[in-house]
């Protein structure tokens, strides 16, 4: 996998769904729940990092929880500048009434190499999937959601496709409902890592252990 996790959790889990890169004096870390500093604080020199990226996927506590404290820290204790890419409507607001000071993060959407995709979670918050261009390769993430259908035109030269899944779905995919459709994307040549887990024994049973968990 391009991507590490620091936790595979679902919303009420240990440990909240967030992955990470490091590449060419680069982080990379994506989401940023409340359980997240806690378990960077010590991972991590941030020291022999030249840019720090957070990308944001929506503002539930457990995707954006620790998000002001960790750029307080860094900047603070590291003098670093953090940059935060997200779509989120009200990031702005977030960062402001978490008190993170304007001059201590940069504040991104779409870029070269990130493409955020719109998608559904639950009716009160917007929430993004996205593509990234790392490596020499093309992953797609898709953050909270329960459909599936908005990712399906980026895969085609996508190497890896990381899936929120669930055991009952609502506001998260069930994974009955998808197991045709992800085998299918996987037999057709794309990786699927699946996140966010309520239950993963359950999950193994269902899919036979055919996917990366």
């Amino acid at each position: 996998m391009l991507l590490q996790f620091i936790g595979k959790d679902s919303g009420f889990g240990e440990k909240n769904n967030s992955a990470y890169i490091e590449i060419n004096k680069k982080l990379i870390l994506i989401d940023c729940g409340f359980s997240v500093f806690n378990e960077i604080k010590n991972k991590f020199d941030f020291n022999k990092y030249d840019e720090i990226n957070v990308i944001i996927t929506h503002l539930h506590n457990d995707h954006a929880g620790s998000l002001s404290q960790l750029i307080l820290y860094l900047y603070f204790v590291f003098n670093k500048k953090v940059n935060v890419y997200s779509k989120c409507e009200k990031i702005k607001e977030y960062l402001k009434i978490t008190g993170t000071p304007l001059d201590s993060f940069t504040l991104y959407s779409d870029t070269k190499n990130i493409k955020f995709i719109k998608t559904e979670h639950v009716e009160y918050i917007d929430a993004y999937g996205f593509t990234l261009n790392i490596a020499n390769k093309k992953i797609v993430y898709t953050g909270d959601t329960k459909i599936l259908k908005p990712f399906l035109p980026y895969l085609n030269d996508a190497s890896e496709f990381y899936v929120d899944v669930s055991k009952n779905g609502g506001a998260h995919l069930k994974i009955d409902d998808v197991l045709e459709n992800l085998t299918q994307i996987q037999n057709d040549g794309t990786k699927i890592i699946l996140m966010h887990i309520d239950d993963k024994e359950y999950i193994n049973k269902v899919t036979n252990e055919r996917f990366v968990i």
